[in-house]
């Protein structure tokens, strides 16, 4: 599994906390939150952009959330969507299924 722990918003304030190694941006101008709502910003643009699509909520929010969860464990916010799709076409039978529902 991919993790680059150097990336990311949580791993840096953990680095920070810990080795006390700062990137003077994030220490100073923005809260570990908003670190983490400035990354996952892409996964909320497309994510507003598949409800302009028409897909239904259910699967949106399984989509989203998983993508989210794989953020959370080290992997790109596109890295996370691509995960997910690959699962949506391969082995996640409930991904199908929700997909599929009107």
């Amino acid at each position: 599994m991919y993790h680059p722990y150097n990336q990311y918003p949580y791993f840096q304030h953990q680095q920070m906390s810990q080795n006390q190694i700062v990137h003077p941006y994030y220490r100073e101008t923005k809260s570990l939150p908003d670190q983490w709502v400035d990354y996952i910003q892409p996964l909320v643009t497309r994510a507003l952009s598949e409800v302009e699509e028409g897909i239904n909520l259910t699967h949106l929010f399984q989509e989203f959330i998983l993508s989210g969860v794989l953020v959370g464990q080290g992997f790109t916010p596109e890295q996370a969507i691509e995960q997910v799709e690959t699962w949506e076409k391969g082995e996640s039978k409930l991904l199908q299924a929700s997909k599929a529902m009107k």
